[in-house]
């Protein structure tokens, strides 16, 4: 019997290990295809100098990935209008606009909360799928104070949620980092209270641009 469960544990464990390489096999050639595509697309011009002028500290990028699992997102988590699936935080540095984001280890060689040049961020955007949005009616100064908790976030290397449990400011993914501190944090919105009204808040991308919390500040996409 003892010799019997082995085999099977044995057997278990072969079948996790192998289910785990095929996991992390899928997710190298997605990211192979996503850098071939980048390249291609290096020289696309994703915000032009003029609407850069029209940025403010603590906005909102959101923008539309490369990649079979930015297709998932693109698909499931938005209206007929929009299919961003990522968002990050702008920011001025060295005179220069950067993003603080958060990104899983899947995808990136960091786990969690990072920054980035915004020109480097942006290479990673389809062309012609970008919005930058505003929480209403947030101030300067209050929007230097967004910039300000996401550096505190940034500089705690808090990790990607991979579990998506939402108000846990312990681990975040990037749509999460938004909402904690615009809500938990700053208090500078308020999103529904109600447990499930909560989760279906902020497991969608759609409430980065409603007009009930954000004010779209550039629209990159084609006109329909």
């Amino acid at each position: 019997m003892k010799r019997k469960l082995k085999f099977i544990f044995l057997y278990f464990g072969i079948f996790l290990f192998t289910l785990w390489g095929a996991f992390q096999l899928f997710f190298w050639i997605d990211t192979q295809e996503e850098k071939k595509q980048v390249i291609k697309d290096t020289y696309l011009e994703r915000l032009s100098p003029s609407q850069e002028k029209l940025l403010q500290e603590g906005d909102i990028i959101l923008r539309r990935g490369y990649g079979f699992f930015s297709d998932i997102i693109a698909q499931r988590l938005n209206d007929d209008t929009f299919d961003v699936t990522h968002s990050g935080i702008l920011y001025r540095k060295n005179n220069q606009w950067w993003v603080i984001h958060s990104l899983s280890s899947d995808v990136s060689p960091i786990d969690g909360m990072q920054e980035q040049p915004l020109g480097t961020f942006l290479k990673y955007s389809t062309p012609k799928k970008i919005l930058i949005v505003r929480p209403k009616h947030i101030t300067p100064t209050e929007g230097k104070e967004v910039v300000k908790k996401a550096l505190y976030y940034l500089h705690q290397k808090i990790p990607f949620d991979h579990i998506g449990t939402i108000d846990d400011p312990s681990a975040l993914y990037c749509s999460e980092l938004i909402y904690q501190i615009l809500d938990n944090d700053l208090h500078l919105i308020s999103f529904p209270t109600e447990k499930k009204e909560r989760k279906d808040t902020f497991y969608t991308m759609k409430t980065l641009y409603d007009p009930s919390f954000f004010e779209i500040i550039i629209n990159t996409y084609p006109e329909k």
